[in-house]
């Protein structure tokens, strides 16, 4: 009987006044066929019986389905506070959660799950991951495993989860799937950097090693092992050497561990030793790990080892690079200057002397000049090998320059056993030194200092040589000369006129005057001589016989000399066309200017610049340059003869000429040195030496012009032997371009022969 069926019948049942009536009822149901009385007595008991049992049956019916209901009530209300214990306990995870039915479709999800994919349960509710939008790729997958996935949020940010799904059964009957994400995102992040750390620390060039308390060594890495020569097991559990007392300086391992407790940290230099019994030395960095009272552990020391033998070996290479000469290998003059002032030192507690010796090698700048700097180089280091070989063991020997030695003599030494030393080195070089093929002889010109007579200090030893050198260098080349107080003087007066020189071209202190040059036969102007003149605001004017050399010297003959070119082709293209100006002008080429690569297109350029044509250039050049190269010289004298550049040779007959070139030699001129024309009166020897240039010129069809000649007797005589051309005060001094003009020759009065009687 349902429970619609009970609430209908037990209403009706208790309503309806059935006792009232129960007699006529009785009656008419118990005598409905007109029974006797006592037969209705009875059916009507047994009618009562049974009607009382049904009742008791109704209303037991109906108490039972009560308790059911409220027992049904209850699990209900039960099950709905489990349900909202286990949404409270869901929403509460903070790893993401979802629940997916058989067909795949989203049954539901956490708060934490909502987060990682951007949508809410309820857009998520009875959808698969195809019906998303952009549907999360780690939940695709459906097999039961465990898996880690790199997904990234709406917002951008990268998550690592360590997913675990399990699928869901109800007596073999599939269900569904269930799948919880963990964020270890962290921990993947910790495990990366302890990965880094363990391989950095694997494989770290530096040596880095774990100490307890006890500086017992807990842990290292290979590095370590590489460094100090023994292998892990050989170091674990040991102190390490470079900690132990007898291997360090007890001062220093005191300040280092009190550093250590005080800033926690310390870094500096030790001396490590090799399992071979070698040091290394170590650049160390000491940290002190504080202890970690949850974990019981007890306070470490985590030391990094550098080797630092290379940087060691590097610096002493550089050191040996700044005090010595890369060349020679040498002392250089800063080494040398310390063992001077040491010397000294020495010298003032014994009371002996020092002795300094300045050289410097004669003839090497033309080794550079003809022969390149490769081949001066190892003229320098033969020049070095000889000097050692002299010298005693006790001496020192130093290169301050690019020709320049210095020699320090101590102990018992006095003027005359230095500059015994001195011959030494000079007979040293008597021998030639020989580079390939060519040959050179080079000489050694030697200044003496001695300590205390000539100087206390090692600039004034130093400068006191030099001096000496200087003289050395000036009037007795290959000789030893003693300093002496005078020196100091010209020293001076040299170095300021050297520093004076490198101004005056800056400064335009330079002029050029111009000396005629005249044809003997009729007086007819040829040419001008171009003439270098120096006038100093305050020193006046200086004389060439005084600049030139040290112009020579210092290299700066080379911007003056192209100066002095760029000027006379100027004046020379000025005055192309001129009545009474020269129409030649002759200008002097040192030899250093010929020696350059590119004077030839210096020349070239500056025809070109000033309009000069090449015929009214002549080039005087020595005929002792001509004869160092020869074969250089004939094909430098060729091009400026293709050019038109007139070439006349300087000072003729003053050196050795070698016929042999001097005829291959495209030369058009040839000057007698200005000696030979003053002695013409007085020295029949010069005279005969004038006449036989006149004849040589002659047979090889040169011109030849007399330079000096003063005199209309010396004018006389050259024009009878047949001189084509000469200059001299007697035709006219030097003077300005814008004054130049040939002045008037006087008739010349006969001249008295009778002391020209030539052989």
């Amino acid at each position: 009987m349902s429970l619609t069926l009970h609430r209908r019948i037990v209403p009706l049942a208790l309503a309806w006044p059935w006792w009232a009536n129960a007699q006529t009822s009785a009656e008419s149901i118990a005598n409905p066929l007109g029974l006797s009385g006592g037969s209705a007595i009875l059916w009507l008991s047994s009618l009562c019986v049974a009607g009382g049992v049904a009742m008791g049956l109704v209303l037991s019916l109906v108490l039972s389905q009560r308790v059911r209901l409220r027992r049904r009530r209850e699990e209900l209300l039960r099950l709905r506070r489990d349900r909202a214990k286990l949404r409270a306990l869901l929403n509460a995870i903070p790893d993401p959660m979802y629940f997916k039915d058989a067909q795949g479709a989203y049954e539901g999800c956490n708060p934490a799950f909502e987060s990682v994919v951007g949508a809410g349960e309820a857009q998520l509710m009875g959808r698969r991951d195809a019906d998303l939008a952009k549907p999360p790729t780690w939940t695709k997958q459906t097999s039961a495993r465990r898996v880690l996935n790199w997904v990234e949020k709406p917002d951008g940010q990268r998550l690592c989860l360590d997913v675990v799904k399990a699928e869901v059964f109800d007596d073999d009957h599939y269900l569904g799937q269930v799948a919880v994400a963990r964020d270890v995102t962290q921990l993947q992040q910790a495990m990366e950097q302890a990965r880094r750390a363990a391989t950095v620390f694997e494989h770290c060039g530096e040596g880095i090693m774990v100490t307890d308390a006890r500086l017992q060594i807990c842990d290292l890495n290979p590095a370590l092992c590489a460094i100090t020569g023994y292998n892990r097991a050989e170091l674990l559990g040991q102190v390490p050497r470079l900690f132990r007392d007898g291997e360090q300086d007890p001062e220093k391992l005191k300040a280092l561990w009190a550093d250590v407790e005080r800033c926690g940290k310390w870094s500096g230099e030790l001396v490590d030793r090799h399992k071979n019994g070698e040091t290394v030395p170590v650049w160390v960095t000491v940290v002190r790990v504080p202890a970690d009272e949850a974990q019981a552990q007890e306070v470490q020391y985590l030391s990094v080892l550098t080797d630092i033998s290379r940087i060691k070996q590097t610096e002493a290479e550089l050191l040996h690079q700044s005090l010595h000469d890369r060349l020679t290998g040498l002392p250089n003059l800063a080494l040398l200057r310390d063992r001077i002032a040491r010397q000294i030192g020495i010298a003032q507690r014994d009371h002996t002397c020092v002795a300094v010796l300045y050289i410097d090698l004669d003839g090497f700048r033309d080794v550079n000049d003809i022969a390149g700097h490769t081949a001066g180089d190892q003229v320098l280091l033969t020049t070095t090998e000889r000097f050692v070989n002299v010298m005693r063991a006790s001496d020192s020997v130093a290169r301050v320059g690019a020709d320049e030695f210095v020699v320090v003599l101590s102990g018992l030494v006095d003027e005359e056993t230095a500059m015994r030393l001195g011959d030494r080195l000079i007979q040293a070089m008597d021998e030639p030194i020989v580079v390939g093929q060519q040959r050179f002889n080079l000489g050694a010109s030697i200044g003496l200092a001695l300590f205390p007579t000539d100087g206390v200090a090692v600039d004034d030893l130093l400068r006191n040589a030099e001096a000496a050198m200087c003289r050395a260098k000036v009037h007795a080349r290959n000789t030893v000369q003693a300093y002496r107080p005078e020196l100091t003087q010209v020293v001076q007066q040299r170095f300021e006129l050297t520093h004076a020189l490198r101004h005056a071209n800056e400064a335009a202190q330079f002029r050029l005057e111009y000396q005629p040059q005249v044809r003997l036969s009729d007086g007819h102007l040829v040419g001008a001589e171009a003439l270098l003149r120096w006038r100093h605001p305050t020193r006046g004017p200086i004389s060439p016989a005084e600049f030139i050399p040290l112009a020579e010297d210092t290299g700066l003959i080379i911007p003056i000399g192209r100066w002095v070119l760029e000027q006379a082709c100027a004046q020379a293209a000025r005055w192309q066309g001129q009545p009474g100006k020269p129409q030649q002008v002759a200008v002097n080429v040192s030899a250093r200017q010929l020696r350059q690569s590119d004077f030839i297109d210096t020349v070239d350029f500056i025809l070109k610049e000033t309009g000069c044509p090449p015929q009214a250039l002549e080039l005087e050049v020595t005929e002792s340059l001509l004869l160092e190269d020869a074969e250089q010289a004939i094909e430098l004298l060729g091009q400026l003869a293709s050019r038109g550049v007139r070439v006349a040779i300087d000072d003729f007959g003053t050196g050795y000429s070698s016929l042999s070139y001097l005829k291959r030699m495209p030369v058009q001129t040839l000057k007698i040195d200005r000696s030979f024309v003053q002695e013409l009166g007085s020295d029949s020897n010069v005279a005969a030496i004038a006449r036989t240039v006149i004849v040589l010129a002659r047979s090889l069809n040169l011109d030849v012009l007399a330079e000096g000649v003063e005199t209309a007797e010396q004018a006389e005589w050259l024009k009878r032997e047949g001189c084509d051309w000469a200059q001299g005060w007697h035709y006219g001094r030097p003077m300005p371009a814008e004054d130049f003009v040939l002045p008037k020759q006087e008739p010349a009065r006969k001249p008295q022969l009778k002391h020209l009687h030539l052989a």
